[in-house]
């Protein structure tokens, strides 16, 4: 597939996700295609792991030993290298593991697209492909700057081969957990355009919107009014009609509904001539018809409804396995910002407001680079937090509309279709979550409280250790 070229199914669209994460080691890979290799999959992620975790460790021992570091700074940063090391095993074996269900998460959102494209809905899958596009090219130019910054800062302290290596290795670590964060974002992408659809195919058949195309109901004295002129006139007024009308229906209670049309159709008739018998029988006919359309629209609209509570089911279900696959990565990630930002900051107080380190060249750079990093940190958990937030409202969105568009309608079938889809929404809310934590809006305000906890506790710590000198 050519780059830049609109994809015409979703397996195009994800395409370059699912090659940079067999790249990197996060998917089984196939070879030839189609063929699954789980086993030399494995070995490719472990040699990956053992050379990242190399220099990783290089980085801590080469580094860290020629900066003066506060000892609370030295701790924080040798405990944070080895949990990012930790963490990155962790992502990788999962992603390893959970090959499978992906596959048939992808699967089951191309048989969704199947089914919406048949009800209606125009699949497009270009702004899932050029968000991936473009999201791609950004991390590589973030990736870069930051590559070069480092590169700068080290090259005093030891040799460029080993300093390529140690980018390298922390290119690695950045590039997984940016891919875990972003799938998961993709995921959820897909899942929001689909409950989005959803709401738009119920809208799009509203019973308000057909009832303006028909009249309901088989005969209306009202339009036989019309039909007669200043001669049919003469032989019955408007009253007498109407009058004759319900007294012939009245008195065919008892007989079938077939029956009674056609008894009451040619007794009403007799009282007539023939131009216009044949005038009302042609109208008769239309309405006949329009009847017979009207409860056509009707078994449309129920199978509508049973169509899209199967696939909101569906995309219900998808949704929990997506939280289930990418719950403990999520969390873990999560777990990690965490401490980033903490340490970031613990690091900027100790620099530029207590300024316990010399403000050099070499200082100003490491700013940089965390600064780089925070702010990347920080937009993707308000990326990954906001986009679980309007798949969420979409998802749920759909009982309100149902209610609001379809309560009034007067067929018992239909409404219990709406009664069962409606119990099906509550009963199983959309809702997204990493192990526990849920995955809105509140993220935010929980990591900041946390950040702001641990800052001050680790400054009153800090300032403890400096003054202990037996530590």
């Amino acid at each position: 597939m050519k780059l830049f070229v609109r994809p015409k199914c979703l397996a195009e669209a994800i395409s370059p996700v699912i090659t940079l994460n067999r790249i990197i080691g996060l998917r089984v890979f196939e070879y030839p295609r189609g063929q699954s290799r789980p086993i030399l999959s494995l070995i490719y992620l472990l040699i990956l792991y053992c050379l990242f975790y190399m220099g990783s460790s290089y980085l801590e021992q080469e580094y860290y030993i020629y900066i003066r570091l506060l000892k609370l700074e030295y701790f924080l940063y040798k405990i944070l290298t080895y949990i990012n090391i930790y963490f990155v095993f962790i992502k990788l074996v999962l992603g390893w593991w959970y090959t499978k269900k992906f596959d048939a998460c992808y699967k089951k959102i191309v048989e969704i697209d199947e089914t919406l494209r048949q009800l209606g809905w125009t699949v497009n899958y270009n702004s899932i492909y050029f968000i991936i596009i473009g999201t791609i090219i950004a991390w590589l130019i973030l990736n870069l700057f930051t590559s070069i910054i480092v590169f700068n800062v080290m090259r005093m302290f030891s040799n460029p081969y080993k300093i390529i290596g140690t980018i390298m290795a922390y290119s690695y670590s950045l590039t997984v957990s940016g891919m875990v964060s972003f799938e998961f974002y993709i995921f959820v992408k897909c899942l929001q355009m689909r409950y989005d659809s959803i709401n738009q195919l119920l809208r799009e058949h509203s019973p308000v919107l057909l009832a303006k195309e028909m009249k309901l109901g088989f005969f209306e004295m009202q339009d036989c009014a019309k039909i007669m002129d200043t001669e049919q006139r003469r032989f019955l007024p408007i009253k007498t009609l109407s009058n004759k009308w319900c007294q012939l229906v009245q008195s065919k209670k008892n007989i079938s509904v077939a029956e009674k049309r056609n008894s009451v159709k040619s007794q009403f008739l007799s009282h007539f001539p023939s131009h216009l018998q044949k005038q009302f029988q042609g109208e008769l006919r239309n309405r006949s018809q329009k009847h017979n359309s009207v409860i056509t629209v009707c078994q449309k609209r129920k199978y509508l409804l049973q169509t899209l509570k199967q696939v909101h089911l569906e995309l219900c279900k998808v949704s929990k396995t997506i939280c289930m696959i990418f719950g403990v990565q999520t969390a873990c990630e999560i777990g990690v910002i965490i401490m980033f930002i903490t340490g970031s900051l613990y690091n900027l107080y100790t620099r530029y407001v207590t300024q316990q380190h010399r403000l050099t060249e070499s200082v100003f750079q490491q700013t940089a680079v965390t600064i780089m990093l925070s702010v990347f940190y920080i937009l993707k958990i308000i990326f990954l937090s906001r986009i679980c937030k309007h798949a969420a409202d979409k998802g749920n969105k759909t009982i309100e509309i149902i209610y609001s568009i379809y309560g009034c309608d007067a067929e018992s079938n239909v409404q219990e279709e709406i009664q069962q889809f409606g119990i099906q929404i509550l009963q199983s809310p959309v809702r997204f979550s990493a192990y526990g934590i849920s995955l809105d809006n509140h993220v935010l305000t929980m990591m900041l409280k946390v950040v702001t906890t641990y800052l001050v506790i680790m400054i009153q710590v800090s300032n403890s250790l400096e003054s202990n000198k037996a530590i």
